[in-house]
């Protein structure tokens, strides 16, 4: 992803931000110019857009922590046009990589037609280069026209700051992961924050926190007593949350991510090894029982939690403790038990880790993938979709959701398109 500007002199714009930074701009998605587009009115075609800068830059800038804070969230530009048309370019950040989605787009004020779409995955410190690009640009034209103190100017001032220093830079992405302004952030959510941060560590900070945002629809009650149950289960030892064998099973497996290796593609891989490791039976099902037995403990037992949170993984000392909530439901327990798994074997070592709703956070994806393939892999599913059997019978046959055989069916489809 690339901005091009190539500045306008002369704007007749009121604002003296939008005169200073009126340029022609070029957004490149994967390569492509996704700003090219059609003017309706007139017939004409162009391959940049004309428009104050400032805007865009702005809501970058402002949005800083909640775009590499924020999981399972995603930021329009078309949110920061004020006024101007913008392609509809999409940034959504699972802890590791952005990505910038490009679709197709009819604006009707003004009325133009944005002709390309793309998509590209970029890792983080690529992502973070090329938007801090474009805000350096803008704010270095103000600079130079006179122009201070701006908006933007500011915003952009207070985030450089913060991300000089390590532990400001991750309280403000976890902030950010949690919905809320870290400069303008109340004495409540702080302390929230910084509890949250004394239980996990690094990205399971932000998975926690974004999660917990959306379990309890913001509402701060049900986030502490979310937080209170996790500080609880986290110093619980007994046998019955045991697994003895997890983690000399990850160990030995070693399923490391590979470069540019996407997250379902990391755990399908980590679930194959897996499922191989322990000897699983072709198309017979697996249960809770059979696979905490088969780690060491036959008395596994779940226990009562708060919604929105599945799961939480202690690992100290190479001992695995899997704290399961009772769903109700024997396929979303098995579900979440088989995430959990694969918590372990791709992310070992982590001190602790939550199982929650999150679908686009690199470590929730991960798990996700683990397990559909763990309990349904996709060759088997497809032999047996093959054989002439529907979704449902596939189904019932491994013992899992529906919905989890009608994805790996659809998922592959895609892949191999």
């Amino acid at each position: 992803m690339e901005f091009s500007i190539d500045w306008v002199p002369g704007g007749d714009n009121a604002s003296a931000e939008e005169r200073s930074t009126l340029c022609d701009l070029k957004v490149s998605v994967g390569g492509r110019n996704v700003s090219a587009f059609y003017d309706v009115a007139n017939r004409e075609a162009f391959d940049a857009i004309t428009l104050p800068a400032v805007h865009l830059a702005g809501g970058i800038a402002g949005n800083w922590w909640r775009i590499f804070g924020g999981r399972d969230v995603t930021h329009h530009a078309l949110h920061w046009r004020t006024g101007f048309a913008l392609p509809d370019l999409r940034l959504e950040f699972d802890g590791s990589v952005l990505l910038a989605q490009c679709d197709p787009y009819e604006s009707d004020n003004p009325q133009v037609l944005f002709m390309r779409g793309s998509t590209e995955y970029l890792p983080r410190r690529t992502a973070e280069a090329s938007l801090a690009a474009l805000v350096d640009a803008v704010v270095d034209k103000l600079a130079g026209d006179g122009i201070g103190a701006s908006e933007v100017q500011l915003a952009w001032t207070r985030v450089q700051e913060s991300r000089t220093n390590k532990a400001e830079s991750a309280f403000c992405e976890a902030a950010g992961a949690f919905g809320v302004d870290p400069y303008a952030i109340s004495v409540r959510d702080a302390a929230f924050i910084e509890r949250t941060g004394n239980l996990f560590d690094g990205e399971t900070v932000a998975e926690f926190l974004a999660g917990v945002r959306v379990a309890s629809r913001d509402n701060r009650t049900k986030s502490g007593q979310t937080l209170d149950w996790v500080s609880s289960v986290r110093g619980q030892r007994s046998e019955r949350w045991r697994l003895p064998e997890l983690a000399t099973v990850a160990k030995e497996l070693h399923i490391k991510r590979r470069r540019g290796e996407r997250p379902w593609a990391w755990g399908h891989r980590a679930a194959q090894a897996m499922r191989e490791k322990l000897a699983l039976p072709g198309t017979q099902p697996v249960s809770i029982k059979k696979l905490s037995t088969l780690l060491g403990n036959g008395n596994f037992a779940r226990k009562q939690g708060p919604q929105g949170l599945f799961a939480v993984v202690a690992q100290e000392a190479e001992v695995v403790h899997l704290h399961l909530r009772k769903h109700g439901a024997g396929h979303t327990e098995k579900f979440a038990f088989a995430r959990a798994l694969g918590d372990v074997v791709c992310f070992p070592g982590t001190p602790l880790s939550a199982i929650n709703n999150l679908h686009n956070a690199e470590r929730q994806a991960v798990g996700r993938a683990f397990a559909a393939e763990f309990l349904a892999p996709v060759q088997m599913v497809l032999e047996m979709y093959g054989d002439g059997l529907d979704i449902d019978e596939i189904a019932r046959q491994l013992d899992v959701n529906p919905m989890v055989v009608n994805h790996q069916v659809e998922n592959h489809a895609a892949r191999v398109a």
